[in-house]
């Protein structure tokens, strides 16, 4: 099976800092979310995604890439995130990821909560995290660690 590339015009990657690396989203520019959009955030939540909100709160998590090709969330627990589960998160603007590493790397994608998502998850667990969750880990990994492998021979 081959993958279909379409054709038009490529997205472009999100603005990057003088390292490299893809730069946490930034609160000040967005004001914080009145409670009746928090609370619609909430409601449209499965309790898949309040579970991995959680986890990706305490764990530091990536993506990472398996050697048939496909992608799969790695907890560094017990704890299980479907893939879909992090892209709903990610399209919801709750969570993030370090797109300037590859997913075969090293290390793979290192995932974050975004701003938005710390408030929603203080919100539905009823515990205060601090805002430093919203921060990629480990903070500025080597590119070695965040390159494509290569082939050796």
């Amino acid at each position: 099976m081959t993958a279909h590339i379409p054709d038009g015009p490529l997205t472009p990657l999100p603005p990057q800092s003088r390292t490299g690396r893809s730069p946490t989203p930034d609160s000040p520019a967005l004001p914080e979310p009145s409670s009746a959009e928090r609370s619609a955030i909430r409601r449209s939540l499965t309790w898949q995604q309040r579970a991995a909100l959680r986890v990706l709160a305490r764990t530091p998590s990536r993506i990472r890439q398996r050697a048939t090709g496909t992608l799969y969330v790695d907890t560094q627990t017990s704890a299980h995130i479907a893939i879909a589960t992090w892209h709903a998160l990610e399209r919801k603007g709750l969570a993030h990821r370090d797109l300037a590493a590859h997913p075969a790397s090293a290390i793979g994608q290192r995932l974050a909560l975004t701003p938005l998502g710390v408030i929603v998850l203080n919100d539905i667990s009823g515990l205060t995290f601090p805002p430093s969750r919203a921060q990629l880990w480990p903070p500025d990994p080597p590119s070695h660690f965040t390159c494509a492998p290569t082939r050796r021979r």
